[in-house]
């Protein structure tokens, strides 16, 4: 029996625009970020999704709201689907985070999987929450479609869990654009599938990234 998940980062946020750590600060998406969700929701109009699954900050549910109006299907949040929350980085800017905390910083860029934010998160706390959430949700949802909407740093530690890969490997795995798509298959025992990660073809002349100094 095969279970496919289709994820989804959410566009992009007026926090991505102004190039700071947004964490778990519940901005909106800019006017482009709408687009891009709209333009994933033709991408996704095809896809026999039956259930649909957000975070529940904000930017995740306004990425998920055109693909839940097409599919005529609720938007369920799970808090355990959100970014990393960044404590003292929170709404920073890059800059000042490299400025301020040096040595954080050098981690979180060259050995992720060990980062921690100040005052908040770890990137393994992520991976726990973040894996627990999408067996449960495989497990409920056995032979289903599933949408599920989310972040950066939660599709690059779950890249490892499919690849059943420690999390040191992490800082190997590209973050993905806003609005890109990472399809999953589950079938029975077998390890998950990764069918596609962080795709953005259907977003020609609307593709925004992190930048490559995070």
């Amino acid at each position: 029996m095969k279970t496919t998940l289709i994820f989804v980062r959410h566009g992009q946020s007026e926090s991505n625009l102004s190039n700071t750590f947004t964490g778990q600060s519940d901005v909106p998406l800019t006017a482009l970020g709408l687009r891009q969700a709209a333009r994933t929701a033709e991408y996704l109009r095809r896809a026999a999704i039956d259930r649909i699954y957000a975070s529940d900050l904000r930017r995740a549910m306004q990425t998920a709201e055109p693909t839940a109006e097409d599919h005529g299907l609720p938007i369920l949040p799970a808090a355990d689907l959100r970014e990393i929350q960044a404590g003292a980085w929170e709404r920073m800017e890059f800059g000042e985070i490299a400025a301020r905390y040096p040595r954080e910083f050098d981690t979180w860029l060259h050995d992720l999987g060990n980062a921690s934010c100040p005052l908040g998160e770890s990137v393994a706390d992520v991976y726990r929450r973040a894996a627990a959430c999408v067996d449960r949700i495989v497990a409920e949802n056995r032979g289903k479609c599933v949408a599920l909407f989310s972040h950066a740093t939660p599709l690059r530690v779950l890249w490892c869990h499919w690849n059943g890969l420690s999390l040191k490997e992490v800082a190997k795995v590209p973050w993905s654009a806003n609005a890109s798509v990472t399809t999953v298959e589950y079938r029975d025992s077998d390890a998950p599938r990764i069918v596609q990660y962080g795709y953005d073809g259907h977003l020609t002349g609307l593709i925004t990234e992190l930048p490559k100094t995070v």
